[in-house]
């Protein structure tokens, strides 16, 4: 048996695809162990990396091969390996039955590194994989954490899918009486929501806020030459003020609210909305938001393609002055995180309903602004939004940019995670802080060699 502890992080996005906000979780993930590994297991406690992810192929949603050899090369440089989930590729993927198989499959593969390693954490990211909930009865040196980033209750409303509730509840309900399984608290309010509406024991949470790689080259502003070139290249119109969106073509994301609250507007600014079409046949959508910013006669470019360059240089473009986020149910949204790092110095201000995780995120007036559920009021944030003075503007996104870097530091956060789990006694974040900071200011070009992989190509 190997003296070192297992880490099996089980995730549908990031590993063999990358294509929602889940993906950019895990790629985050992986991306804090790239950098840090070494020291993390300084501090923990010496641990082997495994990813398990559903068996990749065709059925896989945005299947890229090679997202999956950079993360084969990543674990297996560091001892460990992408373990591959059998399931039924003919049943529809976002559905309990697959979910129940994928969840079958990771307990299994959980319990053999369990045969071989000291102790094993496995966690399950989000609803597909709550299912390991059940499990780690299997064996007494594994643990299992369960990841959720969001529920039926706050992504389908008003009518959540009864099956999913049910999946969901099951899972909260066997870690509140296991002893072995824990639910991370990613934000407050998703935490208030699991103890609220799924009777989620707080004896069960442990503390893992949700988070990016600060150091990662492709949260950096970019250049005005080249967010003028990218810019420039979609054929974005000068002289007019932007609003900019990214979402996928989801109901949830809110874009067909976007654009009909932008038609009073329509003579005075330009929208540019990144609409990507999801695994489920949503392409419609799509159409839907050309044809009635057509219709309404916005002045609007919409991009049905994602590429991580696009809304990195929108957010930096001077002219950018909303980056929207109309969402009608949210826990915690990437896009605030980062357009706040890309924006640091030019560009863009959050703008977000004033429901869910946003007020965590945002304070209005201080870092961002934030518009009541009320007809007309994404109108008139708009409009408060363009009407923001360039000095106003700086303040609000200088607060932006060190309320992220202050509070979302991905690998304290892991740090935390992984000394809560195996090194009790010590204080997980004030050991490796100093660590941190001085890894964080050491040249690119002495960065490990799986680093300069580009974590990009997700929304």
């Amino acid at each position: 048996m190997s003296t070192t502890n297992a880490l099996l992080y089980c995730a549908v996005n990031g590993i063999a695809n990358n294509t929602n906000g889940i993906g950019r979780q895990t790629k985050t993930f992986l991306a804090t162990l790239a950098r840090h590994h070494h020291r993390l297991s300084t501090h923990a406690g010496a641990f082997t990396p495994y990813l398990a992810v559903p068996e990749p192929g065709p059925a896989t949603w945005g299947y890229d091969e090679d997202d999956l050899r950079y993360a084969r090369r990543f674990v297996e440089e560091l001892g460990g390996e992408v373990i591959t989930l059998p399931y039924d590729t003919r049943r529809p993927f976002w559905r309990p039955e697959t979910w129940r198989q994928l969840s079958g499959e990771a307990a299994r593969a959980a319990g053999r590194l369990a045969g071989r390693h000291t102790k094993v954490l496995a966690i399950g990211v989000d609803t597909p994989f709550a299912g390991l909930a059940h499990h780690a009865g299997a064996h007494p040196d594994l643990e299992v954490l369960l990841a959720l980033f969001s529920t039926a209750r706050v992504t389908e409303r008003p009518r959540p899918d009864p099956g999913r509730i049910a999946w969901e509840e099951e899972a909260i309900a066997a870690a509140s009486l296991h002893p072995r399984v824990w639910v991370a608290g990613i934000g407050d309010f998703l935490t208030r929501h699991l103890k609220d509406r799924y009777g989620l024991a707080p004896a069960s949470l442990r503390p893992w806020p949700s988070g990016l790689h600060l150091t990662s080259a492709d949260l950096t502003p970019p250049t005005g030459a080249e967010a003028e070139r990218i810019v420039h290249a979609l054929g974005i119109p000068a002289g007019r003020p932007v609003v900019a969106a990214i979402g996928r073509t989801d109901r949830t994301k809110g874009l067909d609210v976007l654009v009909e609250a932008l038609a009073p507007l329509r003579d005075d600014v330009h929208l540019v909305m990144v609409a990507v079409p999801t695994d489920d046949d949503r392409a419609a959508l799509l159409d839907s938001y050309r044809r009635r910013s057509a219709e309404l006669g916005l002045s609007a470019t919409i991009i049905g393609r994602y590429d991580r360059e696009i809304p990195r240089a929108l957010a930096a473009w001077p002219n950018t002055h909303a980056m929207a986020v109309p969402s009608r149910g949210e826990t915690l949204a990437n896009i605030v995180f980062e357009t706040a790092l890309w924006a640091q110095h030019t560009g863009a201000v959050v703008l977000a309903p004033n429901i869910d995780g946003f007020p965590e995120q945002i304070t209005d007036g201080h870092n961002g602004l934030l518009y009541d559920l009320a007809p007309g009021a994404l109108t008139a944030g708009l409009r408060r939004a363009l009407t923001l003075t360039s000095d106003e503007r700086a303040r609000l996104r200088t607060a932006a940019h060190r309320r992220v870097v202050a509070e979302r530091n991905a690998a304290e956060h892991l740090a935390a995670l992984l000394g809560a789990f195996w090194q009790p006694r010590t204080d997980p974040v004030a050991r490796l802080q100093g660590h941190l900071a001085t890894d964080a200011r050491t040249p690119r070009s002495q960065a490990p060699t799986s680093t300069r992989h580009p974590l990009e190509a997700t929304p």
